[in-house]
C-alpha cells in the first residue's frame, strides 16, 4: 500500500462509517419496544427490503468503524501515545460489535417474519431495541475518551478538538447523556477524519511531556564544561 493510500483510507472509512450509520438510523424507524407482536410482524412484512438495506448499512458501518479507529490509533501511536492508542482500537472494536449485534438481531426479525408467532415477534423486537446499547455506548465512551486524552497529551490535533472529544466521552459514559453523545459523535468523527487526513501528510513528530530533570542536566552541562576549561587553562 502506497503512502497516499495509507493517508487516505482511514479518513474515507470514517466518512463512510458516519454516512452508513446515519442512513441506517433514518431508515430504521422500527416498532418501539413494547409494540404488539401483530404490529411487529406487519411492519417487517411490508418493509422487508428496507430492513435488509438497514442490516447491510449497520454491518458495513461496523467494518468501516474498525478501519477508521485503527488508522486513528496508528496515528496517535506514532505521536507517542501507545496505551491510549491501544484503548482507541479496543473502544472502536467494542462500538463496532454493538452495531454488528444490532444488525444480527435485526436480521433475526426480518428473516421468515411470517413464520413467527406474535409472542415470538414481540420478544425479538424487545431484544432488538436494547441488545446493542451496552456495547455501543461503552465502546463510544472508551474510544472518545482515549482519543481525546491522547490528543491533549501529545498535541496530535487541535486542543479544542481534543477537549470536545473528551466532553463527548464523558457524555457517553454518563448514561443520561449517552444518546446525545452518540448523535454528537457523527460530526465529531467527520472533523477528526479531516484533521487525520491533513496531519498524516505532515512529517511525523513525537510530542512527549517535558522532563524537568533533563532540562536541569542540559543547563548544568555547559557550566561544568566551562569550569573544567578554566581549570585546564
Amino acid at each position: 500500500m502506497t503512502d497516499r493510500w495509507k493517508r487516505l483510507v482511514p479518513p474515507v472509512a470514517g466518512i463512510g462509517f458516519v454516512a452508513a450509520i446515519v442512513v441506517a438510523v433514518v431508515l430504521g424507524n422500527t416498532p418501539d419496544a413494547g409494540s404488539s407482536g401483530a404490529k411487529v410482524i406487519r411492519y417487517y412484512t411490508t418493509h422487508h427490503g428496507r430492513a435488509n438495506a438497514d442490516i447491510l448499512l449497520l454491518a458495513y458501518g461496523a467494518v468501516m468503524a474498525v478501519v477508521f479507529y485503527a488508522g486513528m490509533a496508528g496515528y496517535l501511536r506514532r505521536r507517542g501515545s501507545d496505551l491510549l492508542a491501544t484503548l482507541t482500537v479496543a473502544g472502536g472494536v467494542l462500538m463496532a460489535a454493538g452495531f454488528a449485534v444490532g444488525a444480527g438481531a435485526y436480521a433475526a426479525l426480518n428473516d421468515h417474519t411470517t413464520k413467527l408467532s406474535a409472542d415470538a415477534a414481540q420478544a425479538l423486537n424487545n431484544v432488538n431495541e436494547d441488545i446493542f446499547f451496552v456495547a455501543l455506548f461503552g465502546g463510544l465512551a472508551l474510544v472518545t475518551l482515549s482519543m481525546g486524552i491522547a490528543m491533549l497529551r501529545t498535541q496530535a490535533m487541535p486542543k479544542a478538538l481534543g477537549i470536545i472529544t473528551v466532553i463527548v466521552g464523558v457524555g457517553a459514559i454518563s448514561g443520561i447523556g449517552s444518546w446525545f453523545a452518540f448523535m454528537a459523535s457523527a460530526p465529531l468523527t467527520l472533523a477528526i477524519a479531516w484533521f487525520l487526513y491533513e496531519r498524516t501528510g505532515e512529517p511525523e513528530s513525537i510530542t512527549l511531556p517535558d522532563v524537568p530533570e533533563q532540562r536541569v542536566v542540559e543547563t548544568e552541562a555547559p557550566a561544568k564544561t566551562t569550569r573544567r576549561s578554566r581549570t585546564t587553562a
